[in-house]
């Protein structure tokens, strides 16, 4: 009993005093059959862990919806949806969550899911209207995915050619780039995903791309912590120990290593999705560990250009050859040519590109946001830049 007290005793000086003094929200069963379990609930679970400043609350609601999904505990849906909606996801964002889980928990998995979910938006009277748009798969993937591709196409178009191609083309090329969920979310959503089913040979992977898509290492392990509670003590400590040996990597790499981008290096066409005429992408550049910093540089030919954009951070451009434009929405383009640095506020929407019959090459430099570094828009009208 001494033993007993003492525990108990310390537990709550672990907790915030004014944690103990909320009414209990284990539920009456519990209080009734398991109170240590109830105790443990209110203090510990909801008393301390989810108030914990280190995940924001809709992070926690993420984590705990994806575990339930993946391990296909319906059970607890309700209330953990409910809760989830009042800490900020988007009825749009869940059902991105649960299309995310389908592919990486199984189609059953998210079947159950989606009954439950139905409940709770008719209960909360949610425009199932507004979820009838299909999101457009036009979110950017990271500069590593090129690395990801063809380590598929070596190691399972001679074996499995079909999952090759599902994998690329519809998971990587079309599931991943869905707004319905910015990138770091997906990756939120696929790592818990993986954690609760002890998926490590998968979990390797995606901490690495989490962290590309913007999640930070305080973010990752903070997730995984959360997740103990929701798929057990085993599941996380696994998790957690395939986490560190990526963060123990990244750290080293960061700390012992410059970044040199020469010239050049890996060039690939402009999506014609983005640009308007022969662009050319070179030199992908991306910061290490918790840094959001990327770019590449990007040459126009004659006559070439982006698209409308906005960069949630702003974006710099350092022009290093030729002459151009770059033009906000509603204001008169402006020229610009080699010396010329360019920095665009954060959410304007602007495009940029080469003069008529010149080249122009300049590097890109943004920070990401969630993940995202750039949104791209509507293609720059034909009249509007030949009248320039």
């Amino acid at each position: 009993m001494k033993v007993a007290s003492t525990a108990a005793a310390a537990l709550a000086m672990a907790v915030p005093a004014e944690a103990q003094d909320r009414p209990s929200v284990a539920p009456k069963n519990m209080q009734a059959i398991a109170p240590a379990l109830a105790g443990y609930t209110d203090r510990v679970l909801f008393g301390d862990v989810w108030v914990r400043p280190q995940l924001a609350p809709r992070d926690r609601s993420i984590v705990t919806l994806s575990v339930l999904i993946a391990t296909g505990k319906t059970a607890q849906m309700a209330s953990h949806l409910g809760r989830g909606l009042d800490n900020g996801i988007k009825p749009t964002e869940v059902a991105g969550m649960v299309t995310q889980l389908a592919f990486y928990t199984g189609w059953p998995n998210a079947v159950s899911a989606l009954n439950e979910v139905e409940k709770v938006f008719a209960a909360r009277h949610v425009d199932l209207q507004s979820l009838a748009a299909i999101p457009p798969a036009t979110a950017p993937l990271p500069g590593s995915d090129g690395a990801r591709a063809a380590t598929v196409q070596k190691t399972l178009v001679s074996i499995a050619p079909k999952l090759a191609q599902l994998t690329n083309d519809v998971v990587f090329a079309d599931l991943w780039r869905r707004t319905d969920l910015s990138p770091r979310d997906r990756s939120l959503v696929t790592i818990a995903a993986l954690a609760a089913g002890g998926d490590g040979d998968q979990l390797t992977f995606h901490v690495q791309r989490g962290v590309e898509n913007g999640l930070t290492q305080a973010q990752v392990v903070e997730a995984l912590t959360h997740l103990a509670f929701y798929a057990g003590w085993p599941k996380a400590n696994a998790a957690i120990g395939i986490a560190g040996k990526v963060f123990g990597t990244k750290e080293s790499d960061a700390m012992t290593t410059v970044q040199i981008v020469h010239p050049g290096q890996e060039p690939k066409p402009g999506p014609a999705d983005y640009f308007t005429g022969s662009v050319s992408v070179a030199s992908p550049f991306k910061g290490t560990g918790d840094a959001r910093l990327g770019g590449a540089t990007v040459t126009f030919q004659p006559g070439a250009h982006t698209n409308w954009h906005t960069h949630p951070l702003g974006q710099l451009l350092i022009v290093t050859a030729g002459h151009g434009w770059v033009q906000v929405d509603g204001e008169a383009a402006k020229p610009i040519a080699t010396g010329d640095t360019v920095f665009v506020s954060p959410g304007v929407k602007h495009w940029h590109g080469a003069a008529r019959d010149t080249a122009m090459t300049h590097v890109a430099v943004s920070e990401a946001l969630d993940g995202t570094s750039v949104t791209w828009l509507e293609p720059v009208a034909g009249d509007l830049y030949n009248k320039l």
